[in-house]
């Protein structure tokens, strides 16, 4: 289920802004900064990218334990998702989609939000509240059916699901919390958190 935001944006005016927000990440690149240039609300949101071992290990444990279970699932880190009718533009840690939706897909675009089955965020100490404010608002209007948050701070798994309309707004309607070592079930994949690197 997808929901307009308040203020839809028309595509062209959308597709301007994807535009500048990547030529803005090329050019971070450029300089060797890695940034993610994200777009709600008619606005482009600029976000410091600094990725730990910690976190590129959760990810690879989070893709090789998903591939293990389903061989049809297409896992993707670091993943541009898009609603281009919303007016969204998100870049996720770990995108998962079935091998069919992959595969009719356009290989140079974003994917889109409706067909991604599983979003995944591993918190970052510089910019927590992205993660847990603006994506958790964003992902339930952009229709992606269960969105985790990997938290390595305090060792800890949040999953969020179905998307629903809750007093008029989109919002997931439940939400469970897991600690490091916990079996997570994250939409139709159980995982095995117990080799998550913990807090130092």
């Amino acid at each position: 289920m997808s929901a307009r935001p308040s203020e839809p944006a028309s595509q062209d005016l959308y597709y301007q802004l994807r535009d500048l927000a990547d030529d803005f990440t090329d050019a971070a690149d450029r300089r060797g900064e890695r940034v993610r240039a994200e777009i709600t609300d008619n606005r482009i949101d600029i976000v410091l990218v600094n990725p730990t071992k910690r976190h590129g290990r959760i990810v690879s444990l989070l893709v090789r334990q998903i591939e293990d279970q389903d061989e049809r699932a297409a896992t993707m880190a670091e993943t541009k998702i898009e609603h281009p009718e919303l007016g969204f533009y998100r870049t996720a840690d770990l995108v998962v989609m079935s091998q069919d939706a992959y595969e009719a897909s356009d290989d140079d675009a974003p994917a889109f939000a409706p067909d991604v089955d599983l979003a995944v965020e591993v918190v970052s100490k510089s910019n927590p509240e992205n993660d847990y404010i603006k994506k958790l608002r964003d992902y339930p209007c952009m229709g992606v059916p269960c969105y985790a948050i990997v938290d390595p701070r305090d060792g800890t798994v949040s999953v969020y699901s179905p998307p629903g309309t809750i007093g008029g707004r989109p919002q997931y309607r439940d939400h469970k919390r897991f600690a490091f070592g916990d079996k997570v079930r994250m939409g139709q994949w159980l995982i095995d958190t117990a080799e998550f690197p913990r807090p130092r």
